[in-house]
């Protein structure tokens, strides 16, 4: 909020362009991992686990490229490096959630985010109002949190020991890998429905109109963390399949956190006549913000009882009608348009979800 709409446009250009370069190059390791049953990270053992891991980083990196590039805004620096740190720490995390050390990951994070918030602070306070200098401060926590997190996992590995040797057959190694990209067309699907009208924006409004509307999304994003949490405790529990749907509870949380999102918008728009817009996109993108909190109930849920075919489906339908309504809006309606198409596309999923979790059947895992 105290940079310039410009400079927080590259901040958030790199952010994206990283996110987004994870969330496509990282195989989709961390939602792969906490959907597997018990036991499977011991059948598979130490090496086959590092090399999945090896891999993804390396497919991020490369994707985070790809997208600063397409963007125009950004650095490739902290996109690349912020890309690779993401996916460790994403997918490290996992195996702490796997553990049911939730609130040990969620701890971590808040941490990162306090001494995100102090590095900001710091270079506010020094008149440093740069964004490719905060945008390295952004970079620097990533792996900060990365490498704390490997650390942390180490230390429950090393006190509880490694275990037998791997038992897994080639079959489910191949089982693995059919399932994990199942799993990650998916969700590869969905997050190119979550940002890629960011990337967009930044190539045809530029970095000022860019820092406008990710200061929206980021808002209405708080109205989600219950969704989140929530849905990451229904692919970690066992028996998440069989309880109740959380999903009623979850949009009646996040809706009063994404009103007060729109009104501090407004309040912002005040104080900082740039973002005087912010909260007209933040009312724009409340209906996709519910609809998204509802999603990922749902979307677990379907996940666990239909397994990743029917989640990869849905992701498929909706990607179907937003990229093409992004890349067909964006380039004349700009900012306006990517939030009315977002949360058009983001509705579309939940129902879609929905409609697709009414017909679900026990869960099979077979050689999975």
């Amino acid at each position: 909020m105290t940079l310039p709409a410009a400079e927080r446009g590259e901040l958030a250009a790199n952010m994206v362009s990283a996110t987004l370069g994870a969330a496509v190059g990282g195989l989709s390791l961390d939602t792969f991992l906490l959907s597997r049953p018990a036991g499977w990270v011991v059948s598979r053992g130490r090496t086959w686990v590092l090399t999945i891991l090896g891999v993804s980083v390396l497919l991020s990196a490369g994707a985070a490229a790809l997208l600063t590039t397409v963007a125009g805004v950004g650095s490739h620096l902290v996109g690349v490096g912020a890309a690779a740190g993401l996916t460790v720490f994403n997918t490290v995390s996992s195996f702490a959630l796997r553990r049911r050390s939730f609130r040990l990951v969620y701890s971590m994070r808040a941490a990162s985010g306090a001494v995100l918030v102090g590095g900001y602070a710091a270079l506010y306070a020094a008149g440093q109002l740069d964004g490719g200098r905060w945008s390295l401060v952004w970079l620097g926590v990533q792996w900060l949190s990365a490498l704390v997190v490997c650390g942390l996992v180490l230390g429950m590995v090393r006190r509880h020991g490694f275990g037998p040797a791997p038992t897994a057959t080639r079959s489910d190694y191949r089982a693995d890998v059919l399932a994990a990209g199942n799993l990650h067309v998916g969700i590869f699907a969905q997050m190119m429905t979550l940002r890629f009208n960011q990337v967009l924006v930044a190539r045809f409004a530029g970095a000022g109109p860019l820092g406008v509307y990710a200061l929206a999304v980021a808002a209405l994003e708080f109205a989600q963390a219950g969704a989140v949490v929530r849905a990451q405790r229904i692919l970690a529990d066992r028996d998440g399949a069989d309880g109740p749907d959380p999903t009623r509870a979850v949009v009646r949380a996040a809706l009063p956190i994404a009103v007060a999102a729109v009104v501090g918008l407004a309040v912002l728009g005040l104080v900082q006549p740039e973002y005087r817009h912010a909260w007209l996109l933040g009312l724009l993108l409340l209906p996709g913000s519910l609809a998204t909190a509802a999603g990922k109930s749902w979307s677990a849920l379907l996940l666990k009882r239909r397994g990743e075919k029917a989640t990869t489906v849905v992701a498929l339908v909706t990607v179907a009608v937003a990229v093409p309504a992004y890349v067909g809006i964006i380039p004349w309606a700009g900012v306006v348009g990517a939030a009315i198409v977002s949360s058009l596309a983001y509705a579309v999923h939940a129902l879609a979800s929905r409609a697709s979790l009414r017909r679900a059947q026990p869960p099979s895992h077979g050689a999975v």
